[in-house]
């Protein structure tokens, strides 16, 4: 008989259902934590699972008090969940923190007349399973709220449960107008009947299904044109379907349009082929500007098509007497952070850096407009206010109606005369380190596509050997602690001025006191460094 064995030899025995040797080796095998006390909180018993789990050998835990041996739970609910049970004389279910060791426990205790059984086991992994679980929800309602696409679910009577506020935008009504009522609430009387029955088959499907185009009735009576990816779920409270829906009627009537731009383009081709057969010197001249306006046709479309697939071409980040040091961190898998490094022309290296408002999926999307406008002046701008107009100006005339707006800084490095020329359309203030000490490059004007007409300014100043440069965007100065308090532009000049460090040194640096002054809060927005070393 062991020494524990020994010391409850001499105590009444809370097992009366089976002899006392049975008991302690069932209670040997089973794979919870287990406890026998008295009323006054003294161990009678405990098991081999406990000795482990609790790490301390059995000789220090039977006759002694359990606050005694476990002191750090005397401020948590255990010890008061005991005494209540067993005045009360039911069992109680409960899962406490060990705050020493930072472990979870779940813990069920069975009182009897003279004493009192405990189960333990430890449950830190299911708990961080949760946490996980939960923030990973959170971040799907985030996506689901912010998405530029309308999401709709509803259950697998057709009732609508949630309505995302792009939905809204698209139909016209609030959520709370039309949860509860059946899907048809949203389609044409014609399509009532049917549209039902097409879900419930493409539901079935084991893959996402594509359903439409197919008409909707928004809350002012339009019909517009919509397309739905349709998925099933299934949940606790039983199946339903997720539509993802996209109003196509501009694409369908662009499709038209298109359609019959094909057909004048046939058209004009057997024009062509009527004037090879009667006028050849006349035909020649015709044929080869008909076969160049064709051409470039193809190669917008073509263009257009690698925009959409390309935000960031490949680049090269460094040209002799210039080494540039990026680190690009998106919240999100994507993110509203855009930049650029090229050779503008031989020793000359343009940096341009712009920042969409927001972040995630719909800052991403206008990053794709600022690198549409942005492709054709690249190499046409001689200088960096140049280059910040002609965006500006292209960006008003084509995509002001999203009334999305970006800061931007362009800057250009000349290695031959040694300068540096910058604009800035509402980007924070760069940091320029030299033997002087730190001079902020200020912003030359506002964001843009507030105006078309917008005035920016150019700046221009000469640098030397050693000299360097760090870029950034808000989203690192402007992350909060759990007090609300920002990380600051002032630190990270300050962690610019006295670290000694540039590069990728200092982007690190700079990052782990921002993660480090965050605490166990994650970044809320895009976050871009870039460093130019100049010698």
């Amino acid at each position: 008989m062991s020494e524990a064995e020994e010391k409850t030899s001499g105590t009444r025995a809370p097992f009366q259902s089976a002899s006392r040797k049975d008991v302690i080796r069932i209670l040997e095998r089973i794979t919870d934590a287990f406890l026998s006390l008295d009323r006054e909180l003294k161990i009678l018993y405990a098991n081999f699972e406990a000795e482990k789990l609790l790490d301390i050998i059995r000789e220090n835990l039977v006759g002694k008090r359990l606050p005694e041996v476990l002191p750090q739970f005397n401020y948590t609910s255990l010890f008061p969940a005991m005494i209540e049970s067993m005045h009360s004389g039911l069992p109680k279910d409960l899962e406490i923190l060990d705050p020493k060791e930072n472990i979870w426990y779940e813990v069920r205790i069975f009182p009897s007349v003279e004493d009192i059984a405990v189960y333990l086991r430890d449950v830190t992994s299911r708990k961080e399973g949760e946490v996980k679980l939960k923030e990973s929800e959170e971040r799907l309602s985030e996506l689901v709220r912010t998405s530029l696409d309308s999401i709709l679910s509803v259950n697998e009577s057709m009732e609508i449960i949630m309505m995302n506020p792009a939905a809204e935008k698209l139909f016209g009504y609030s959520s709370w107008e039309v949860k509860g009522k059946s899907l048809d609430f949203l389609l044409p009387k014609r399509r009532n009947k049917h549209f039902p029955k097409v879900l419930h088959q493409i539901g079935e499907s084991p893959d996402r299904g594509i359903f439409g185009p197919f008409r909707a009735r928004r809350k002012n009576g339009t019909e517009p044109l919509l397309e739905a990816s349709v998925s099933k779920v299934n949940t606790s409270s039983g199946k339903g379907y997720t539509l993802i829906l996209r109003d196509i009627t501009d694409r369908i009537s662009i499709q038209k349009k298109l359609r019959g731009t094909v057909e004048e383009l046939k058209t004009v081709d057997r024009e062509r082929l009527d004037l090879l057969q009667n006028l050849e010197a006349e035909v020649e001249s015709r044929s080869k500007e008909l076969s160049r306006f064709y051409r470039l046709m193809k190669e917008e479309l073509n263009l257009a098509k690698r925009v959409q697939n390309s935000l960031l071409p490949p680049i090269d980040y460094s040209i002799p007497g210039v080494h540039t040091f990026v680190n690009y961190v998106p919240v999100m898998e994507v993110g509203g952070d855009w930049f650029d490094i090229f050779e503008f022309r031989p020793g000359v290296l343009r940096v341009i850096l712009a920042d969409a408002t927001g972040h995630g999926v719909q800052a991403a999307l206008v990053t794709m407009t600022i690198k549409g406008v942005y492709e054709p002046l690249k190499y046409m701008a001689d200088s960096p206010v140049e280059l910040i107009k002609g965006i500006n100006t292209d960006y008003c005339r084509n995509f002001k109606n999203l009334q999305m707006y970006f800061s931007c800084f362009i800057l250009d490095v000349d290695t031959i005369e040694r300068k540096i020329r910058f604009a800035s359309g509402g980007h924070p203030a760069l940091l320029w380190k030299s033997k002087s000490g730190i001079k902020p490059l200020e912003r030359t004007g506002s964001l843009l596509g507030l105006n078309a007409k917008m005035e920016y300014l150019e700046e221009e100043f000469e640098y030397s050997g050693g000299d360097s440069i760090l870029m950034l965007t808000d989203g690192i100065f402007e992350e909060f602690d759990s007090e609300q308090h920002p990380f600051g532009e002032e630190r990270i000049e300050k962690i610019y001025k006295e670290s000694g460090l540039s590069g990728l040194e200092l982007h690190s640096l700079i990052i782990n006191e921002m993660k480090a002054h965050l605490g166990e809060k994650e970044p809320q927005d895009d976050i871009t460094l870039i460093s130019l070393n100049l010698t």
